[in-house]
């Protein structure tokens, strides 16, 4: 019977070593496109980059332009995609567990009657952000994104 007990003891205690940390991370949007036109193949959820030297041509690459803006040690620029277009980012949140970063979205309210685009592209919804963090992650993503996306570092 001790012998019973030592072991759930084990199982508890290690499942609970495992849990699930999250933090939620502060950030600072400098830049949001509700109807940024891409390929329709485009699978990307997140663009992102540490270094100091690629963060102007990153913000470039989806159309924001920030004068002054300068990315300091320590930070992340990330641009998030998010092909439902009516939902908003909310929060960004670290799983300490993982080392996984993941934006949260929610639905905005708001509706759009676009033009329709021609055959191959797609609207999404691009927001640059900068928040920072103590060690680099091993993933930027979206929760709830279709499976199969890409989350790519610069």
């Amino acid at each position: 019977m001790k012998a019973l007990v030592l072991l759930f003891s084990l199982l508890v205690a290690t499942s609970l070593a495992s849990a699930i940390e999250l933090q939620t991370i502060a950030h600072k949007t400098i830049g949001d496109n509700r109807t940024y036109v891409r390929d329709a193949t485009d699978r990307r959820y997140s663009t992102w980059t540490d270094d100091i030297q690629k963060a102007n041509e990153l913000l470039r690459a989806f159309g924001f332009q920030k004068e002054g803006f300068a990315l300091k040690k320590g930070e992340v620029l990330a641009v998030f995609l998010n092909d439902r277009i009516e939902e908003d980012l909310v929060q960004i949140t670290s799983n300490q567990t993982t080392q996984q970063i993941f934006a949260d979205y929610a639905d905005s309210g708001i509706r759009f009657k676009l033009k329709a685009l021609e055959n191959g592209k797609k609207y999404s919804h691009a927001t640059a952000v900068v928040f920072t963090v103590s060690d680099i992650p091993s993933h930027i993503g979206v929760r709830g994104m279709i499976a199969g996306g890409l989350s790519e570092k610069k």
